[in-house]
């Protein structure tokens, strides 16, 4: 697939002739640092080859870079007017370079910032004017998902206090960071499987992808800045023959409706998570989810289909909070070290310790 210029690089070349008016050598330079990273990667086969090493997972392609950038895009809305060239120029190359480390045989490791680093290395050829983006670039890409060091999956925090900088520019690292995760996150879809695939030959992939590919048929999403939301939708298409589906569908349907409802809660967490490093991601109050059920009821050997609602075809997860206060055991759970005999055993021990 030929490569389609996204909006968020005309915006980036649009900004960089702006912030450069005194030297718009300089613009077309760093516009044509990002375009020469970008051609390699889609000339060479970088981004759609992954497939070749994970066989099993959804797209990881250049169509999926694309959607990521424009993505991006869309959850910066008119903010992004108020961005310094060079950190738009950053964000592209973030997305540019997030997923290449999945062109390592160990997909446990390919958020590793050297693991990307490597692939950064062939394009950039470690060229001199490169030495600072070549640290920042897989460093901050690398905490677009894993794990941090404490074993949390806080992994945005351990980016630097300070913004770093690049070209000479202040570059805020953990905002960047997040809205590559968020924008990553959103970027579901039937797009990233193939139907035909899935249809003809019977998800041909390892057992562990194939509800990831069957997720992906079903999802849509949606960005909606203007009203505060992101939106999912999903389709569920379930087979009945005179009115009765069949156990096997009946456990299809159970299996892929949790998996469902687990990324459902983790694209909220993420919502959640990325607000808190990136006020770019302010406007997005709530996650807006649709559920739709048709049935494909087969009568005669016609097909005829039913759309069924049973009542729960509309949910709003949110950041409404109610001062309620949390319940102890709960939070006891989640912060051991506050449990009153603890705390207790603490004093005790400080206070022989005098």
């Amino acid at each position: 697939m030929a490569w389609n210029k996204q909006k968020i690089e005309t915006k980036l070349y649009e900004k960089l002739k702006l912030d450069f008016t005194e030297s718009p050598a300089d613009a077309d330079k760093y516009f044509g640092y990002y375009t020469s990273a970008r051609d390699i990667l889609v000339a060479e086969n970088i981004f759609n080859d992954i497939k070749v090493i994970q066989k099993g997972l959804s797209d990881h392609g250049e169509n999926h870079i694309m959607d990521v950038l424009s993505n991006a895009n869309r959850l910066l809305g008119n903010k992004i007017d108020e961005l310094d060239a060079i950190q738009i120029y950053f964000i592209c190359m973030l997305i540019l370079f997030h997923d290449v480390g999945n062109l390592t045989v160990d997909r446990k490791i390919h958020h590793e910032q050297d693991v990307i680093r490597e692939v950064y290395d062939y394009i950039r050829n470690k060229k001199k004017e490169f030495e600072e983006e070549r640290i920042l670039v897989p460093e901050v890409a690398s905490k677009h998902s894993g794990t941090a060091s404490d074993g949390s999956k806080d992994t945005i925090n351990e980016l630097t206090l300070l913004p770093p900088h690049l070209f000479s520019t202040e570059i805020h690292s953990k905002k960047c960071s997040a809205l590559l995760r968020f924008a990553d996150e959103l970027a579901e879809g039937p797009h990233r499987t193939s139907i035909f695939m899935n249809k003809y030959y019977d998800y041909p992939y390892n057992k562990k992808s194939v509800i990831y590919h069957k997720y992906a048929e079903i999802t849509k999403t949606n960005i909606d800045r203007r009203n505060e939301r992101v939106c999912l939708t999903y389709n569920f298409n379930i087979s009945a023959k005179d009115g009765v589906i069949s156990e096997s569908e009946h456990k299809e349907f159970v299996e892929l409706f949790n998996f469902t409802l687990s990324r459902m809660l983790k694209l909220e967490a993420e919502r959640k998570y990325c607000k808190y490093y990136c006020d770019w991601l302010e406007p997005f109050k709530k996650t807006h989810v649709t559920f739709n059920f048709l049935v494909e009821n087969e009568v005669g050997g016609r097909i005829k289909p039913i759309r069924i609602e049973p009542g729960i075809s509309q949910l709003f997860l949110d950041d409404l909070t109610l001062p309620i206060g949390e319940k102890p055991k709960k939070f006891l759970s989640e912060h051991l070290s506050y449990e009153p005999e603890t705390v207790f055993n603490s004093i005790n021990v400080a206070l022989h310790e005098k």
